[in-house]
């Protein structure tokens, strides 16, 4: 049975700092109070997904708060969209002495940047989006709620597969950014799996995060794509969200009519797509980890609480943001101390717990385990392929 450190029927005080993802913090919290760090960019070319999950954070925490009478002190610090300004972000946080626990960073490339500031400091990380393959691994301190490619990308190949019947397919990726190197990695090697599936042509272009995607980055490789013989059937993309959407479009425009085939693309992305080339998102399909239609009951509770508070749907950006802090708040309140030792320990024994993704576990390295789920864009909206050999 575990001790009740946060949530006891013993009278604690904390400090409630009300700020917005764009607030600075200006002075230390108080000593003494339960703060909870926010690592993630409110500007630069990641921002706008990373104030959707500081949205889905802020939804959690008010939520908890409403039932447990306790008041949660966040402290968010802007990543600005680069591996630097995480690093940035993280010592500052880590500066707090009363702050044990980080919520983010948002991209691979950036976590893999902040291991080093987390193993110093021994305080907790939990990604809410980073996927790369084997992070997790690198510290005892580092947990991430989304799923890593290896989890995801093998039922997507599968499941694309059977619904497209490709034949002749084409890969792309940032080679300037980890989670897109990871993901096209794993996606090469289920591709050839299959006897009946040729690799027409593999292409990529180098981007780091928080730099500006030019034209000529990606025409080139695009160029070839839809030149290449014999023609593809499906484009297998992996790129950070502000590539997905200059890629597709860019792609619509010069005649390309082969669905992309991108892990994580979200339904935000997807909406920015349509919007700059009216049907150029059509027929993608996305490896993912929540849909807003999903049929579970607290996914439904939460869209419907989302709503409410912020007057639209959420998007998987928020969903995300809203789970690992749900599943974070469930760990503080399994620890037996606000200390790094204890929440580890308490996250590491998170299994089957019920959340909007559905049944989740962590792994023996600190990555997240529950069903994936595929999806393909049917007038600017997802629709969800049944998923076979999940988990």
């Amino acid at each position: 049975m575990h001790r009740r450190y946060l949530f006891s029927g013993i009278a604690l005080l904390f400090l409630s700092v009300t700020l917005s993802a764009c607030d600075p913090i200006s002075n230390q919290p108080e000593e003494g109070n339960l703060l909870i760090g926010v690592g993630l960019p409110e500007t630069g070319t990641l921002g706008g997904a990373g104030q959707s999950i500081a949205r889905g954070v802020r939804l959690a925490v008010n939520e908890h708060e409403a039932i447990s009478g306790l008041t949660i002190a966040l402290a968010f610090k802007d990543t600005r969209s680069t591996a630097e300004g995480a690093v940035q972000a993280y010592h500052e946080l880590a500066s707090f002495e009363n702050l044990r626990v980080i919520i983010g960073p948002l991209s691979s490339t950036a976590t893999e940047a902040v291991i080093p500031v987390i193993n110093e400091s021994n305080i907790v990380s939990l990604g809410p989006t980073s996927a790369k393959a084997g992070l997790s691994a690198q510290s005892d301190y580092l947990f991430r709620s989304a799923l890593t490619v290896e989890r995801i990308v093998p039922s997507g190949v599968r499941t694309a597969k059977e619904n497209l019947q490709f034949r002749n397919v084409a890969t792309l990726h940032n080679a300037g950014d980890a989670f897109s190197i990871s993901s096209n990695d794993l996606v090469t090697e289920e591709l050839r799996k299959y006897n009946d599936v040729n690799i027409v042509i593999e292409e990529s272009y180098s981007r780091p995060p928080g730099t500006a995607i030019r034209g000529a980055d990606i025409a080139g490789p695009l160029d070839k794509i839809l030149s290449a013989t014999p023609a593809v059937d499906a484009i297998f993309l992996s790129a950070l969200p502000e590539d997905q959407t200059a890629i597709l479009p860019t792609a619509y425009r010069r005649g390309n009519d082969a669905p992309f085939v991108a892990p994580f693309l979200s339904i935000a992305e997807v909406k920015t797509i349509n919007r700059i080339e009216p049907g150029a998102a059509e027929r993608a399909v996305t490896f993912t980890v929540w849909l807003a239609g999903s049929p579970n009951d607290l996914s439904q509770t939460f869209v419907r609480d989302y709503m409410r508070t912020y007057g639209v749907i959420p998007d998987d950006w928020a969903a995300r943001g809203y789970a690992s802090t749900v599943v974070l708040l469930e760990a503080l309140q399994r620890a037996s101390e606000y200390d790094s030792n204890s929440i580890r320990e308490a996250l590491s024994g998170i299994d089957n717990f019920p959340t909007i993704y559905g049944e989740f576990s962590f792994d023996g390295d600190g990555d997240a385990i529950y069903d994936p789920a595929v999806a393909v864009v049917r007038d600017n909206d997802f629709v969800t392929w049944p998923v076979k050999g999940k988990r």
